[in-house]
């Protein structure tokens, strides 16, 4: 074997050892008794939905979806199992997450592109694009509404002021179309919550894949579909709780959402086996 063979192969192990311990699991080890759920319902999705990327309660059982490659809202019947209607509203794109606010959807792209569509029967004539200051290098995937009229993004990566030490979360004033550049939450690395983790690489303590608000409690709920877990955080921005969620049942969950009556569900993209929302509730 040369020394061209050799080097190249060198290089390879050095590529796929940075992989993996990039993508690697969190150290801790999952069992049953670190359970602080229970699934009290789950839903296999069609494989139109093999990517949904975010999920929204809308009325009578029934959740709205968006996957992350097509601009269409799909409304999900719970009772029936099926897609029931579907409502285009842009291009193909890489669509994150959705919510809804004072009778309008709102979805996010992970590039800041954030579309308002006023009106499902038509959506696609009528829905509104806002450019925001990110770029792909920020990749928004949360959004959620506010009781104040506002609208909360989580970025899974930089931050952009680029700071490493936190994770940031920022509001956007529909009334305004403007952007506070400031965080309105920030999600410390340093939390005491995390040590349970056991591990300082900020790759594996939080990278938000959804958010909403808890209809009752008013807390936000931070989801991470990379290294499965869902925090709790207090107004200050403080974690209240972290519950580790079983691989093998949250494959890679990246929608989150309530009922009014706070019936909590999380969407699962089709890794490794059929896409998926489970409804589930935390042990008192």
């Amino acid at each position: 074997m040369n020394r061209w063979a050799v080097g190249i192969i060198m290089m390879v192990l050095v590529i796929a050892g940075a992989i993996y311990g990039i993508y690697e699991k969190n150290d801790y080890d999952f069992k049953d008794s670190t359970k602080s759920y229970k699934i009290i319902n789950k839903w296999e999705l069609p494989s139109e939905l093999e990517e949904v990327s975010g999920i929204h309660w809308v009325s009578d059982d029934r959740i709205a979806c968006i996957q992350d490659e097509e601009g269409i809202i799909f409304i999900f019947d719970l009772n029936s199992n099926s897609i029931v209607k579907r409502y285009k509203f842009g291009p193909s794109g890489d669509y994150e997450a959705l919510t809804f606010l004072n009778g309008e959807y709102w979805v996010i792209e992970s590039s800041g592109k954030l579309y308002k569509v006023k009106n499902l029967d038509l959506a696609e004539k009528d829905a509104e694009k806002f450019i925001l200051d990110f770029e792909y290098r920020h990749n928004i995937e949360g959004l959620a509404s506010t009781q104040d009229g506002d609208l909360w993004l989580a970025v899974k990566e930089r931050n952009l002021d680029n700071r490493g030490d936190y994770k940031a979360i920022y509001s956007f004033d529909p009334k305004t179309n403007k952007l506070n550049y400031d965080p309105v939450v920030k999600i410390n690395y340093n939390d005491p919550a995390f040590d349970v983790l056991r591990t300082n690489n900020p790759r594996k303590l939080i990278r938000p894949s959804d958010i909403s608000f808890h209809p009752v409690t008013g807390e936000l709920y931070v989801l991470d579909a990379e290294f499965q877990k869902l925090l709790i955080l207090k107004d200050s921005g403080k974690i209240k709780e972290l519950h580790l969620l079983d691989p093998e049942e949250f494959s890679q969950p990246e929608g989150l959402c309530f009922s009014p009556s706070g019936r909590m569900f999380i969407a699962n993209e089709g890794l490794g086996g059929a896409p998926n929302i489970i409804e589930l509730k935390f042990f008192n």
